[in-house]
């Protein structure tokens, strides 16, 4: 997690709240939300420096606010989800890693209004989210990225169980499934049953049921996408529909090039 020192004169406190973190009620934090982050300070006696976390919103992929089911419980959540870069185990390279945030906030004894100040910050970090563009050296592709697919989306992800070595359900069950629901993506999940098979069904498709059309797989299943596409009536405006590829074959050239030269 990026542990930069904030600016508060250059990014002003949009939001503030005291909270405890779940799991500790004993544990308050002081929470503030700026424009490009979310300053989280535990309320502790030591150093400040050592009790702060400064959380980059452009790492952040979504949030949600909940109640649990104690009903004597007045208390409300507030669970922020983020995927830092951080230095792989034994490498010198960077990978994302999942870090999730997840304050309590029970200042009221009304278990609604405490859930409604959840939910208002949930609104707030939404809204950030949604001013920060992905990741690119090339202004253009981050206009152009952000232009075509917005939230709340809805997407088609068609996967080929038998990509790389048999493990793309096991992927999607264990990071990929919780990771679209964390950024509230609505997704259908579509395995492929043959070759050629994801290149019927976009070809015969409602496209207007979907913002993005995502393919988990190698690099061949994608070819079949854009091949269905380039097939139907339609096709001039079908292949402005927004694709994506999560990589899970044995060959995953092209996932590798996207993400490389978007940044």
């Amino acid at each position: 997690m990026d542990q930069r020192r904030a600016d508060t004169s250059i990014n002003p406190v949009s939001l503030y709240g005291e909270f405890t973190v779940t799991g500790n009620r004993k544990a308050r934090c002081a929470v503030s939300l700026t424009e490009k982050d979310l300053i989280v300070q535990r309320l502790l006696l030591a150093p400040v420096g050592r009790n702060k976390v400064v959380l980059s919103l452009k790492d952040c992929v979504g949030c949600r606010a909940y109640r649990e089911g104690d009903n004597a419980d007045p208390a409300a959540y507030l669970a922020v989800y983020f995927y830092p870069l951080k230095r792989r185990w034994m490498s010198s390279g960077m990978s994302r890693q999942r870090a999730e945030q997840c304050f309590r906030l029970a200042s009221l004894q009304d278990p609604c209004a405490n859930l409604e100040e959840a939910e208002k910050w949930a609104r707030a970090l939404s809204s950030g989210l949604s001013t920060w563009l992905p990741l690119s050296n090339d202004n253009e592709l981050q206009r152009a990225s952000m232009s075509v697919l917005s939230r709340p989306s809805r997407m088609m992800l068609l996967m080929n169980p038998q990509s790389g070595k048999g493990q793309a359900l096991t992927l999607y069950n264990n990071h990929i499934q919780r990771m679209l629901n964390e950024a509230g993506v609505t997704h259908t999940l579509v395995i492929t049953e043959r070759q050629n098979h994801a290149r019927e069904l976009v070809k015969e498709a409602d496209l207007s049921q979907w913002d993005a059309l995502v393919i988990m797989s190698g690099d061949g299943l994608l070819f079949e996408v854009i091949n269905g596409l380039l097939e139907r009536p339609d096709w001039e405006e079908a292949i402005r529909t927004p694709l994506g590829i999560l990589p899970s074959g044995s060959g995953n050239a092209l996932a590798a090039s996207i993400h490389h030269y978007s940044g």
